[in-house]
């Protein structure tokens, strides 16, 4: 009798206890919870469990020392090896924080390898070591801790060479500066990372293959003629022709009588780099005459005849004289 009861009993209890659970709404089984139990908290109140406990890689300082600024995610920052490693002191005075323990660029060569020492051209900023007009000290969102990406940083100093041009070199127009310059020093001016003639032709590849190259070809200085960055002259050209010529070969039209009616633009005949033909010409003289000067016209006048085959620069001067016909002196008729 006395297990029936038992069984009865503990069969009333767990009825009841899901009933507790399952049929009650919230306010109704809060009721009942709090007749049989003390320290029931309230309806949408705070609970009895311990508070979570959120974990931080921040540590606090030691007594006098400067506060340690919080290192970003290396996800996307680039971070300075001493600063992620909460190294304050390889770079600053002990405890201040602020002072540095040398002036730069001598406290990056600590570290760094001195790329500046017996180059002969460095960049200003490099030379007046000024390293964070560039380079943030401690964490930056850019490669290489740089203040800003590609040409942006440049232009915090240097005018856009490109504004205001019509004509715009597109190595750098699609390119970045140190695809042709060098960030803090080198051998050759203007901060090129080789010698025009080499940098040219990285891109450049079809010159100086030819039996006969224009001297500045030969020479690698495609800067006498040509603006490296844009210009309003098309090719780049520093001047149009024959004003670019007269920088290096003397002006023969300053005092002339007669003019050839094509010299005032000197490539119409001329290639500008190099040919396979004397005197630079772009094609045979005879073929290159007829381009305007037509065969039959040549060949009624009596004093070409016998001459088939032979130069017409054997007669004519090709640029300028004081004869209407342009001949040479040794061609006139006696």
């Amino acid at each position: 009798m006395k297990s029936t009861k038992t069984l009865r009993l503990l069969w009333c209890v767990a009825v009841g206890g899901v009933w507790l659970v399952t049929a009650c709404n919230t306010p109704s089984r809060h009721k009942i919870l709090t007749v049989f139990f003390d320290g029931v908290p309230p309806v949408g109140g705070a609970t009895n469990a311990a508070p979570s406990v959120v974990s931080t890689s921040e540590t606090k300082p030691a007594a006098g020392e400067a506060p340690r600024p919080s290192t970003p995610a290396p996800s996307s920052f680039t971070v300075h090896p001493p600063f992620q490693q909460h190294n304050c002191a390889e770079c600053h005075e002990s405890g201040s924080g602020q002072g540095l323990r040398l002036p730069t660029p001598q406290l990056c060569w600590t570290c760094h390898k001195d790329f500046v020492t017996g180059q002969k051209v460095k960049h200003q900023p490099v030379e007046n070591g000024d390293c964070t007009s560039c380079h943030e000290p401690h964490s930056s969102e850019n490669k290489n801790l740089l203040v800003k990406t590609g040409n942006g940083l440049c232009l915090n100093c240097h005018d856009d060479p490109l504004a205001g041009f019509k004509y715009k070199h597109q190595a750098v127009e699609s390119g970045d500066c140190l695809d042709c310059h060098a960030p803090h020093a080198t051998n050759f001016k203007a901060l090129l990372k080789k010698s025009v003639k080499a940098t040219c032709a990285d891109c450049h590849d079809d010159l100086a293959k030819k039996k006969y190259v224009h001297a500045p070809v030969s020479d690698g200085d495609c800067l006498a003629c040509h603006k490296a960055h844009a210009s309003n002259k098309k090719h780049l050209v520093k001047k149009s022709t024959p004003v670019l010529c007269w920088d290096c070969h003397d002006n023969f039209l300053e005092k002339a009588k007669f003019k050839h009616d094509v010299v005032e633009d000197c490539t119409s005949c001329h290639n500008p780099h190099q040919s396979a033909e004397n005197n630079l010409l772009t094609k045979n003289v005879l073929k290159l005459c007829a381009d305007c000067h037509d065969d039959k016209d040549l060949k009624a006048d009596k004093g070409h005849a016998g001459i088939e085959g032979r130069s017409c620069t054997e007669c004519h001067d090709p640029h300028a004289g004081t004869n209407a016909n342009l001949l040479k002196a040794s061609a006139r008729p006696k």
